[in-house]
């Protein structure tokens, strides 16, 4: 196998594995976003209900029944809430970038040899994803 011939299918393999990390991180950042969304509404709503609890407890005109099931609404929508948090969605996007990152430098170092690859460096390439 000729220099110039590896070179280009480490080219080849790279972009396929850029391609790859960035469709991968636009499924991820929309994920997130819509995981973003309902973290808040649900925390929003629980706000709006406990709220709402705390008011109807003054009224005597309410049975016990409704303050009792609109706190258990709100409680639930609180663990909605936290089971949504998407601090660790934050940390795995980052952990994609870094990745493309280093996908992005193989490739530009790959483009930078013209050709020169070694057998060496192609199979420490291959070795790195």
């Amino acid at each position: 196998m000729s220099e110039h011939n590896i070179s280009e299918k480490v080219k080849q393999y790279l972009i396929r594995k850029l391609n790859d990390c960035k469709h991968d991180l636009i499924k991820l950042k929309r994920k997130r976003k819509r995981i973003k969304i309902i973290y808040v509404t649900t925390a929003v709503a629980s706000i709006i209900i406990s709220t709402a609890v705390a008011s109807l407890t003054s009224v005597m005109l309410i049975p016990a029944i409704v303050i009792t099931i609109l706190s258990a609404i709100s409680a639930i929508l609180t663990g909605i809430s936290a089971r949504f948090n998407f601090q660790n969605k934050k940390v795995e996007i980052n952990n994609l970038i870094d990745r493309l990152n280093k996908i992005q430098s193989k490739l530009d170092y790959v483009v930078s040899c013209n050709g020169d690859l070694t057998q060496k460096e192609y199979q420490e390439i291959l070795k790195d994803f």
